[in-house]
């Protein structure tokens, strides 16, 4: 079965580093027979920058963002996906601006009951990180990282991560990086054969 596999760029910088270690990757990933596909969250039509915890998505037995933007539209595509992978640079200890809005939409791909039980289109797959960061990996992507692993486990989801610390600020210096290419398409290759 070929595994299809979704990269969410969080990017502001379209020449920027997080997008060209995606992009080898992303190449990694098909040349080893992977179906890969390219959402820009940060382009994406939006009626309001998030959830508005208006609840609805868990009121009703769909799952899907009731704000029907084209955020809420792209979110419900994810379930299609064994591998959703965030590709996004940290911005203050955390995503992006622009991949929060899409990573909070995720909320209606899941219903939480109040005995706490989970029921989601999400289990099973796994769920993947590509991030950079211009300080160390402790207190700064590791943090990144925890946001991610942590719905990942709780939905039941396998994870895999790929970080780059100490990324200069050069928009596309990774790319003239041997070693960060090679890391990042063995991740892809990774990928590929996530089950």
């Amino acid at each position: 079965m070929t595994p299809k596999i979704v990269f969410v760029q969080g990017s502001p910088r379209q020449a920027g580093n997080t997008r060209a270690v995606a992009a080898a990757a992303m190449a990694a990933a098909r040349e080893q027979g992977a179906e890969v596909v390219e959402i820009d969250a940060t382009r994406l039509e939006f009626k309001a920058p998030g959830c508005i915890g208006c609840q609805k998505c868990q009121q009703s037995e769909t799952f899907v963002c009731t704000l029907g933007d084209q955020v809420a539209e792209v979110v419900a595509t994810l379930p299609r996906y064994d591998v959703i992978v965030l590709a996004t640079p940290i911005y203050w200890w955390s995503y992006t601006a622009q991949i929060k809005i899409f990573v909070d939409r995720m909320y209606s791909l899941s219903k939480f009951t109040k005995s706490g039980r989970i029921r989601t289109l999400l289990g099973g797959k796994t769920l993947a990180l590509m991030a950079t960061g211009g300080g160390p990996l402790q207190d700064n992507l590791e943090l990144l990282e925890r946001q991610w692993k942590t719905p990942a486990d709780m939905l039941g989801c396998a994870f895999a991560a790929c970080l780059f610390p100490f990324t200069p600020p050069q928009a596309g210096a990774l790319q003239q990086d041997p070693g960060a290419i090679q890391k990042a398409r063995e991740f892809g290759c990774l990928l590929a054969a996530a089950k």
